[in-house]
């Protein structure tokens, strides 16, 4: 995870030797308005009269720390997104506070947003959220979370169940390959599956418990589908709005970026930041105090139909001592039990659109300490509840019921253990396209032979298990909550501060429109408190701010970097020399809002003796004010250059209100934060 910036304050001693003008607000000269407008209507066209040139909506929130969370709750947030594996959620505000306590936040949110996140974060720095619409619910508490376990005397009773087996694609695969036969859509695969090890594994299916204990709500599916399962309240509509922007924040199905397949978003990299994507090779331990039980919570996949998870288990003592193809090979031969059919959870119109539920919970039974050497086809010992201790893996079978042949591409079976996907991700034509391109796949940044197929994350103290089931790497094909029964080992995010910044044209009767002339930075870095940074300087006059107050007003900026005006640039050119931004603290009072801050501050420009400030609604953009850690045009680059959404924004401030987010990188300045 992302580490907050060190922010750099300038000292005192620095104050002493800029130039002061305390003068300069005694003698100015006004705009030329119509200049400026017929200057800027060669670079923008006709603008929007409404338009006001702020990227930010302001708002106030008051905030409840009630989350029910495992450890002392220490302060709440307001984030732009969720922040489970998302680098891109930035702080908006925070407050330091007690659980119960209710405090009212400011926050200054970029428009690019309909939807905010309140967290409570507690002293071990796990978070918990809820979702808030900005402007419209003015307070927000986050309640009693869903029950999450399954306590013992909830699990249903019984002593055995009876269970018939059957090969696994790769043990039939591996057999074929032996005899020379194995051809898959066509090509040949003798020598993936050849020695391979897989010819003795085994699936096995629950047909019958063999009680009529089957109580509290808990019931078996009949024919051939072999799981037990009860019913579940849907998700409320709070907690769904918070499944939502957990989800769709870390693996949102689809992009249209350098990275997609299809269209499909590669979530591999985000993936590969999660703290248990390698954490003994994505297995959960059980704790022996609840029912081990999986809640499908999604399956955004046209082949909903042919998934099917399965679940085995093993004791670390069993594997102790061993190298990792001796762990393989003994995994490989263990008994893979039947834990959902997914097909019978949702619709093919709830599929094809990627609903979210939470309505059916799946039981997975234990059947004693050695199963491979005791289990038979027929009746088995059986309980409801695992002992502590057990390492639990998950595997996807996909089978084509119209064609479930081992040589149909699509059938196979993918693990949460990567080193056992190493044959199946050969397959061409399906598997094989979410390998990376160097290895022979179709994904940039794709996956190597042997990485995990399923991929688990906590938030708001739930785990997760979230599936990918064929040719791409978006992981986003089934989503299913652990619902009791396996420790947790929660992510701590660290989103960074949000930060704004003020740009200026020194002379916008004849400006180029670069806004780089002058660049502030904000961060609010606490409720009461800002950095203040003087980022960059694109012009050569002499220039001062006021209206800011502090240590920055009606001090010429360039001396705070111990140049002379028209010397030289300051962080405005692609190749000169880097310069340290200068950064002070100011205080502000709870309810001032960073945007009602920047709009007191203007620019005076000592060689036309003009002020500039934010424009008026409607006239041209010699000030704006930004969101998102803004990359500024380069010297000499039109910032309708720069962002090619920028002009549709500026012609309808409806339209394309998040510009800032698609700069061309080769127009903008680059800024290490």
């Amino acid at each position: 995870m992302k580490k907050l910036p060190l922010i750099l304050f300038a000292s005192a001693a620095l104050f002493v030797n800029c130039t002061s003008h305390d003068n300069a607000a005694e003698t100015s000269l006004p705009l030329n308005k119509d200049a400026i407008k017929e200057n800027a209507k060669a670079f923008f066209g006709d603008i929007d009269p409404n338009q006001n040139w702020s990227s930010i909506n302001q708002g106030r929130v008051t905030i409840t720390a009630d989350a029910d969370m495992d450890a002392e709750i220490v302060k709440v947030q307001i984030l732009t997104e969720s922040p489970f594996l998302n680098s891109n959620a930035k702080v908006l505000n925070e407050s330091k506070v007690q659980k119960g306590e209710t405090v009212t936040l400011s926050y200054d949110a970029p428009n690019a947003y309909d939807k905010l996140i309140a967290a409570c974060v507690d002293k071990n720095g796990t978070y918990y959220i809820q979702v808030f619409e900005p402007g419209q619910k003015k307070t927000v508490s986050f309640g009693t979370r869903s029950k999450r376990a399954t306590p013992i005397n909830e699990a249903p009773t019984f002593n055995s169940i009876t269970l018939r087996s059957f090969k696994s694609f790769n043990a039939l695969r591996a057999e074929a390959a032996e005899a020379g036969e194995l051809k898959i859509d066509g090509k040949l695969y003798t020598d993936i599956w050849q020695n391979s090890n897989w010819e003795n594994e085994m699936m096995w299916e629950p047909t019958l418990a063999n009680t009529n204990n089957l109580n509290n709500g808990w019931k078996m599916y009949t024919e051939d589908k072999g799981c037990i399962y009860r019913e579940l309240d849907e998700l409320a509509d709070e907690e769904l709005e918070n499944v939502k922007a957990i989800v769709n924040a870390f693996i949102y199905k689809y992009a249209n970026d350098q990275y997609s397949v299809n269209g499909k978003k590669n979530n591999a990299r985000t993936i590969r930041n999660s703290e248990y994507f390698e954490v003994s090779n994505n297995y959960l331990e059980t704790t022996g105090e609840e029912a081990v039980t999986l809640i499908p919570i999604q399956a955004y996949t046209t082949e909903f139909k042919m998934n099917q998870v399965f679940y085995y288990y093993f004791k670390e003592s069993e594997i102790e001592g061993m190298d990792s193809v001796e762990q393989v090979n003994y995994i490989k031969q263990l008994p893979k039990f039947k834990a959902i059919q997914i097909e019978k959870i949702e619709t093919t119109q709830e599929a094809t659109n990627g609903v979210f539920f939470r309505r059916t919970e799946f039981l997975l039974p234990f059947y004693g300490e050695n199963p491979k050497a005791n289990l038979v086809d027929g009746s088995n010992a059986a309980s409801a509840v695992f002992p502590a201790g057990y390492k639990v893996g998950f595997l996807n079978m996909k089978k084509n019921s119209k064609n479930p042949n081992i040589n149909v591409k699509e059938n196979g079976c993918t693990y949460g253990d990567g080193r056992l996907n190493y044959c199946v991700n050969h397959i061409s034509g399906h598997y094989l396209s979410a390998m990376d391109l160097s290895i022979g796949g179709k994904t940039k940044e794709g996956m190597d032979w042997t990485d995990p197929r399923i991929a688990l994350f906590t938030a708001n103290n739930k785990t997760y298990m979230c599936f990918e089931d064929g040719s791409d790497c978006n992981f986003s094909d089934m989503i299913i909550e652990i619902g009791g029964g396996l420790k947790k080992v929660n992510e701590k995010p660290q989103p960074e501060l949000e930060s704004y910044s003020m740009c200026f044209e020194d002379e916008p009767e004849t400006a180029d429109y670069d806004m780089n002339d002058v660049v502030l930075q904000v961060v609010r870095t606490n409720s009461t408190t800002l950095q203040v940074s003087v980022i960059a300087l694109g012009g050569y006059d002499q220039v001062v701010l006021q209206g800011i107050g502090g240590p920055l007003e009606n001090k010429e900026l360039h001396q705070f970097f111990g140049i002379e005006a028209g010397s030289k640039y300051i962080n405005t050119q692609k190749n000169a020399e880097k310069i340290t931004p200068k950064s002070f603290t100011y205080t502000i009072d709870e309810d001032q809002s960073v945007e009602e801050f920047l709009k007191n501050v203007s620019i005076k420009n000592l060689k036309t003796s003009q002020i500039i400030s934010m424009p008026a609604d409607g006239e041209p953009p010699y000030a704006v004010i930004v969101p998102n850690y803004f990359q500024y045009p380069l010297e000499k680059t039109s910032i309708a250059d720069a962002y090619p959404d920028f002009i549709d924004w500026a012609h309808d401030r409806n339209a394309k209100t998040n510009w800032y987010l698609n700069e061309d990188s080769e127009k903008v300045y680059t800024r290490v934060k």
